[in-house]
């Protein structure tokens, strides 16, 4: 039986769940622990934190230092709707460029590896949670006016190079990206129709 998830909009309601989460060692960036660094941001101001996961306007710093505009696009926080708890089990975030007329265009930035990134749970990873949220987040996508989407993940994380082919990707490339480090990494289109 498939998992059935619920993505929904990061708010204060759901705030604790989040921070208890970020407490327990998890993070949602996989490419460096941000965990402390949310936590002093919520800590701050609570109000701005929810609005930036919401989609908007602010900086974000990569794991060079460097400081960039964050791209427009929601995340949203997955909950396991299938156990009776209905835990916080991850992130799953949606990004894009727009052109002069505000409408989302295909190319990303170097810095930005593929339009869709997620973060489970380790206690929640191999339940089919990740793969229910991309399939429900390539929806978000399409609505937003993306006809498909670039996934990437690291060579060697067969976990999530499934749940990408899974929910239709095709393999289009291994690359090294500097700004991420020397490991490679696969490049995989989606479309976004369902």
């Amino acid at each position: 039986m498939p998992a059935s998830i619920s993505l929904r909009i990061p708010d204060r309601t759901l705030l604790g769940a989040y921070q208890a989460a970020l407490r327990g060692g998890w993070s949602p960036n996989t490419t460096r622990d941000v965990a402390p660094e949310q936590l002093a941001a919520i800590a701050a101001d609570p109000d701005a934190f929810l609005a930036a996961l919401r989609g908007g306007p602010g900086r974000i710093r990569l794991a060079d230092g460097r400081e960039v505009e964050r791209l427009p696009g929601p995340t949203r926080w997955i909950f396991a709707e299938d156990r009776p708890e209905r835990p916080f089990v991850g992130a799953i975030n949606l990004r894009w460029q727009e052109d002069a007329g505000g409408r989302p265009v295909p190319a990303l930035p170097e810095h930005v590896l593929g339009h869709i990134g997620y973060a489970i749970l380790p206690a929640f990873a191999g339940h089919g949670y990740a793969s229910a949220a991309l399939a429900a987040m390539l929806r978000v996508a399409r609505d937003a006016g993306l006809a498909q989407v670039e996934i990437t993940c690291d060579e060697a994380n067969a976990a999530s190079r499934r749940v990408i082919e899974k929910n239709g990707g095709r393999l289009i490339e291994s690359f090294v990206a500097p700004l991420h480090g020397p490991e490679p990494h696969l490049r995989f289109i989606l479309g976004t129709a369902s």
